[in-house]
């Protein structure tokens, strides 16, 4: 860019700005506007390029298995551990892209629980199934209610794969009709390469990146009735008792959610997020994920090392 700007200005003629050679007329005020116009765009992207490099080759502790990325609610994303994202398997994570469209399909207010529901054999059915396969599940009776929120709870904080597939077939009508809205709804949000293929994460089909997911999790954040479910480190649910939030995280460092994931083709996923103090000492949020950690043990480690590298390096 520098050498661009001193050879222009070298060549340029007494009288004539911006020019290499005499013309015959000065430059038009359209087109020297144009040219100023480009070279602040030119200077812009370098910029920005240089910005995102200095955030990946610093101090940021990325986990040694799989990939991870890093931002915040207010500045979206800032890092991730790879330039080349691989597509891979979300788990339960998914159920965040879940909440996402049940809230935009048929949204309630904090303090309040939404339309209710009762369990069918259908249901039950749906839930020896997850059983057998080694899914997560918690226990329901035919003709048990739960409200929307309830099943929200189930379905985010003890990650009931279950409930996920109740609810989208009684919102939705069917799980074809669910995975079309919610593709649709990621396609208006940007997120061109997140797969939706089931509500609960379960089928290893469903699929995204660490930027992506990143992008989910800010979105989620902004919703009170997401965000506030899971913050929970516990719930009392009917029939199932007091439930635990499968973040051990949780309630830690700052940290205020989001959502684990785990299976044997995702291996152990968090996405995760936590309030800090940055430099000008305004608070903010930071939100990152890990896809793909060997066991929850190195997961967990990861996951502070990583949060702990990203308040150092953006705030306090």
């Amino acid at each position: 860019m520098w050498l661009f700007c001193v050879t222009y200005f070298k060549n340029m003629k007494p009288g004539h700005l911006f020019s290499t050679v005499a013309p015959k007329k000065p430059m038009g005020a359209k087109k020297m506007i144009t040219v100023l116009l480009a070279a602040l765009l030119f200077t812009g992207f370098l910029a920005y390029s240089f910005f995102l490099k200095d955030r990946n080759d610093g101090q940021l502790a990325w986990p040694a298995s799989g990939q991870a990325a890093i931002g915040s609610l207010e500045e979206g994303l800032l890092a991730r551990s790879s330039a080349n994202e691989k597509l891979r398997p979300t788990a339960s994570m998914a159920k965040v892209i879940t909440a996402l469209a049940i809230m935009k399909k048929q949204p309630f207010k904090p303090g309040q629980e939404g339309q209710t529901y009762s369990i069918t054999i259908n249901d039950i059915a749906r839930l020896n199934a997850y059983i057998s396969e080694g899914g997560s599940v918690l226990p329901i009776l035919i003709g048990m209610r739960l409200t929307q929120y309830q099943a929200m709870q189930r379905m985010l904080i003890a990650s009931d794969n279950n409930m996920a597939d109740i609810l989208v077939e009684r919102i939705f009508g069917s799980k074809e009709a669910y995975v079309l809205y919610a593709q649709n709804m990621l396609k208006a949000m940007g997120l061109g390469r997140t797969v939706v293929a089931d509500a609960s994460g379960f089928s290893s089909a469903t699929v995204s990146t660490p930027s992506e997911l990143v992008a989910i999790g800010i979105a989620a954040l902004k919703n009170p009735v997401i965000a506030g479910i899971v913050a929970q480190q516990q719930a009392r649910i009917p029939v199932a008792g007091i439930i635990k939030n499968t973040n051990q995280l949780l309630g830690t460092d700052g940290v205020i959610g989001i959502k684990t994931g785990t299976t044997g083709q995702a291996g152990s996923c968090l996405l995760f997020a936590a309030r800090y103090t940055a430099r000008n000492g305004q608070k903010g949020t930071i939100v990152g994920v890990i896809m793909g950690d060997k066991n929850h043990r190195t997961l967990y480690r990861d996951s502070r090392d990583l949060l702990a590298s990203a308040k150092q390096d953006f705030g306090h």
